[in-house]
């Protein structure tokens, strides 16, 4: 599954059969063209292990649809040269918003998975009217900018803060996005965007971003700290977003005890505004200049350190990860300082600690939220086997 889905894909996006965007089979060629890039077809014969006469069929029917293109012919031995195919970028896209307590950010996103825009800017009013006229210019803009048009985006996913309570799309977020609270946010923004929607919750999205555009490319299961104006975070196993039944693994926060330190990035502006005045209006204010070495960043580092060890230690022995990641809005001066100082509760046996993970900082530079969130509507159309049976997929 992936994210919350609300809508129709549009018939010109379908196949011939007029249900599907692609097969059980489509979307495994589809896959290991966007993770490999150019294959001739005994290659992808070879990859998939289907005989070259399906692949042959496969092949023919995505380059009639336009979502492949043939490369030049390329010699391999003897016999007749074979022709690469590829994703054809531009073919169609997809937008992904992702909406933060202060912000609200938006991105761009070919069927390859490149970035054609993204920008981030900062929101004061919050209310869903307000909030939701600012996406929608911000993603006129950008699709402008990536010279791409309406018509050709196959849907928007949505990355929201908060946790979902069991009723579709409908999030418990931050008391500073109280009016998005409890709202059928799928029907809503369907309705802003005028096409289907997938909702998924902050964390989930940006481990999605990390999987496609970090240390996804090197590891299948990981764990995603997320760190912003909340702390949460999301789970990656064998390359595929885990969400759990409600939607919200990766709440990591929930590990934590309530009357402990909560390791976010709002207790961090508090700490700053306490020590220094108003210097820093809000989140983004601090996040846009950040003062790594200003001295009250030493007191927030030792007050994550407990909860985010429990929470480290927790990952490891329930997940046993390949890796565990801090990102979202986190600075990276800030997490490089924070892993020096995080340790397992790891004691040993026999001379011998349990293998765990390694901690790294991502190396996406900004929060990957909202690529994440532009990676849903792809994934759900093309790409994720869980949603080859889904209506309008």
């Amino acid at each position: 599954m992936v994210g919350v889905g609300y809508g129709s894909i549009a018939p010109r996006f379908l196949r011939e059969d007029g249900v599907r965007t692609a097969t059980a089979n489509e979307r495994r060629l589809l896959s290991l063209l966007r993770r490999d890039g150019p294959m001739t077809r005994a290659q992808l014969a070879r990859a998939t292990e289907l005989t070259e006469q399906s692949i042959a069929r496969l092949v023919e029917s995505l380059l009639q649809r336009d979502l492949l293109i043939e490369g030049a012919p390329v010699v391999a031995g003897r016999g007749k040269p074979g022709l690469p195919v590829s994703l054809n970028s531009k073919a169609l896209h997809a937008v992904g918003v992702s909406v933060m307590t202060d912000a609200v950010a938006a991105a761009v996103m070919d069927l390859s998975g490149s970035i054609l825009a993204r920008r981030q800017i900062p929101i004061r009013d919050v209310s869903l009217t307000a909030a939701i006229a600012e996406m929608q210019k911000l993603v006129r803009d950008l699709e402008t900018q990536a010279g791409v048009s309406a018509s050709q985006r196959i849907g928007v996913g949505a990355a929201v803060t908060g946790y979902f309570i069991g009723d579709g799309a409908r999030l418990n977020p931050p008391p500073a996005l109280d009016a998005w609270a409890l709202q059928p946010l799928d029907g809503i923004l369907s309705k802003a965007f005028d096409g289907p929607v997938w909702i998924e919750n902050d964390g989930t999205a940006a481990a999605i971003g990390e999987a496609m555009f970090g240390v996804g490319r090197r590891l299948d299961n990981f764990a995603y700290l997320y760190f912003s104006a909340g702390f949460g975070g999301g789970v990656v196993v064998r390359g595929e977003p885990l969400r759990g039944d409600n939607g919200n693994a990766g709440e990591f926060a929930s590990v934590i005890p309530v009357d402990w330190f909560q390791p976010n990035l709002t207790a961090l502006l508090r700490m700053m505004q306490a020590g220094d005045g108003d210097r820093w209006a809000s989140l983004g204010d601090l996040l846009a200049d950040f003062p790594a070495d200003h001295p009250i960043i030493d007191q927030w580092l030792d007050a994550a350190e407990q909860p985010l060890n429990l929470v480290l230690s927790a990952i490891s022995g329930v997940l046993d990860p390949g890796g565990i990641v801090l990102g979202g809005r986190l600075p990276h001066a800030l997490a490089l300082r924070l892993i020096e100082r995080l340790r397992f509760t790891n004691p040993q046996r026999r001379g011998h600690c349990r293998p765990v993970p390694k901690v790294e900082a991502s190396p996406i530079l900004g929060d990957a939220s909202a690529a994440g969130a532009a990676a849903l509507p792809l994934r759900a159309a093309f790409f994720s086997l869980a949603s080859h049976e889904s209506a309008g997929s």
